[in-house]
């Protein structure tokens, strides 16, 4: 759970359904969310990490539950000390390094959208060590993976 720089979001009520604005203002728990919903483990698939030509990294993950693909995210961080690139350099995994250094960043909502196959978020993490920009996309039916019309079936990954 992230620290959140506000208790409280607007979001257009017309087009996003309670769970829908439920994930859209997820400050760190999507995962935790999907999987308390399904009581079914939730599934983190690394695509890439990798330094990006901006002296950044670029990293894409999707998660999956029930065999059903639900969400991808594509961000881009940068280390904004030494102490953190350090941290990184050593073998902390990119994902794990909030966590690893002990710092609750503040989560900012900055928009968020829809199409009929899926609804959208942009958002930032942020502390004095690390800044992250994510775009994150999940599938209409999130919460109706057991339907016929369920989201993307996994089938592999890198």
């Amino acid at each position: 759970i992230m620290a959140a720089a506000q208790t409280g979001m607007e979001l257009p009520m017309d087009g996003f359904s309670p769970r829908q604005r439920l994930l859209l203002t997820a400050n760190g728990n999507v995962q935790r969310i999907v999987s308390a919903f399904y009581d079914a483990p939730v599934t983190v698939h690394l695509l890439l990490s990798q330094p990006s030509m901006l002296g950044g990294h670029e990293r894409i993950v999707s998660m999956s539950v029930l065999g059903w693909q639900f969400m991808s995210a594509r961000s881009s961080v940068h280390l904004l000390t030494a102490e953190w690139a350090s941290a990184l350099a050593s073998g902390v995994p990119l994902g794990s390094l909030f966590q690893h250094m002990g710092v609750l960043p503040t989560f900012a909502l900055h928009s968020v959208g829809r199409t009929d196959a899926y609804f959208w978020r942009a958002y930032s993490l942020r502390c004095a060590g690390m800044a992250c920009e994510i775009h994150e996309t999940f599938a209409e039916n999130v919460f109706d993976l057991h339907s016929d019309t369920a989201a993307t079936p996994v089938q592999h990954f890198c």
